[in-house]
């Protein structure tokens, strides 16, 4: 009986510290199934939607695979003040008059297989979305994420970039 709880108790440790390793293999690049690219997204040319609260664009993307849909990620940052910032990113524009937000616009994006697709959304049909800047956009496709959870945040490019070993 002791040796059959023994033995239990190895399969239950072996199992759970075996399924928290990194999918990598030592000698394997960690830059494997991931892609980048880069593009600009020029909002005055993105389409409006009949509410005239969405201004979208959308782009061929065949490195998005059924794969990565089904089990991968696909990362969308845009460039800012010299800095990578995650998306979607939304944020309030203050009422000239009072300390309150008077609207909202968002910044995101959506995808499915070979394609994304990358808007602004505003909380308010008064705000064209087609008239907001325009940004530098750059697209991580990760083929697979595996179990676990992963030592980065996948928030922050520059952590994603030299986890992965993407260049510039």
């Amino acid at each position: 009986m002791k040796r059959a709880l023994q033995a239990s108790i190895f399969l239950l440790f072996a199992a759970f510290f075996g399924g928290c390793s990194d999918t990598y293999g030592p000698d394997e690049p960690r830059r494997a199934g991931v892609h980048s690219f880069e593009f600009q997204f020029n909002a005055a040319d993105a389409s409006l939607d009949a509410s005239g609260l969405v201004a979208s664009a959308q782009y061929d993307a065949p490195s998005i695979t059924r794969s990565v849909v089904d089990h991968g990620a696909v990362l969308v940052y845009f460039r800012k003040f010299d800095t990578w910032t995650a998306m979607p990113y939304t944020y309030g524009v203050e009422s000239p008059t009072q300390p309150a937000v008077d609207y909202t616009l968002t910044l995101g994006y959506a995808f499915e297989r070979n394609f994304l697709e990358v808007f602004y959304e505003s909380s308010t049909a008064e705000v064209n979305p087609r008239a907001q800047p325009s940004y530098r956009i750059k697209v991580v496709v990760i083929d697979e994420l595996g179990h676990g959870k992963r030592p980065i945040d996948l928030r922050n490019y520059e952590e994603v970039k030299a986890y992965y070993g993407l260049t510039d």
